[in-house]
């Protein structure tokens, strides 16, 4: 005869169908629900006029700065007529990097006619890569170092 301990024992080892598919379908309904609140929160941040506004003036400043083809005239900005936010002034501060014609770039924009103090400016750093800003002769010394670092990492003579 069978022991009836064992059979209790085995029966209760995992879970039953019905309450795996509870678990499921509890969260199921709770994803949604976090979902959903996710998704009404980026609808209700896109609605919201004032940043698209910010994001429009930040986006058209910026598009001005990667226009100018001339360094000095990049570094020394300008000020642009706005169609929603009035007038910006920006100016940037560029230094090369170690990578050959890839600049760094300290980017500020102030707005001249801003209704809100904490959006009357605003900084970002771009990486922008420029040759046309790349003086020749610091151009070919960037190469040259980079020639010399890759000879002296590699030894040629295997081949």
């Amino acid at each position: 005869m069978s022991n009836p301990n064992k059979k209790q024992a085995k029966q209760k080892q995992g879970f039953s169908l019905i309450e795996v598919l509870i678990a499921l379908a509890l969260f199921a309904i709770c994803s949604n629900l976090i979902a959903s609140a996710f998704i009404n929160a980026l609808l209700a941040r896109e609605r919201d006029p004032s940043s698209t506004y910010q994001d429009i003036a930040i986006n058209t400043v910026r598009r001005q700065l990667l226009l100018e083809k001339n360094f000095d005239d990049a570094e020394e900005g300008g000020t642009l007529t706005l169609l929603e936010k009035g007038e910006a002034s920006w100016t940037a501060e560029i230094y090369p990097t170690d990578i050959i014609d890839l600049f760094e770039c300290r980017f500020d924009i102030e707005f001249l006619k801003s209704d809100n103090p904490n959006q009357a400016t605003y900084s970002e750093t771009l990486y922008l890569l420029r040759p046309t800003w790349s003086e020749s002769d610091e151009r070919s010394s960037l190469l040259q170092e980079k020639k010399d670092a890759l000879l002296d990492q590699r030894s040629f003579e295997s081949f």
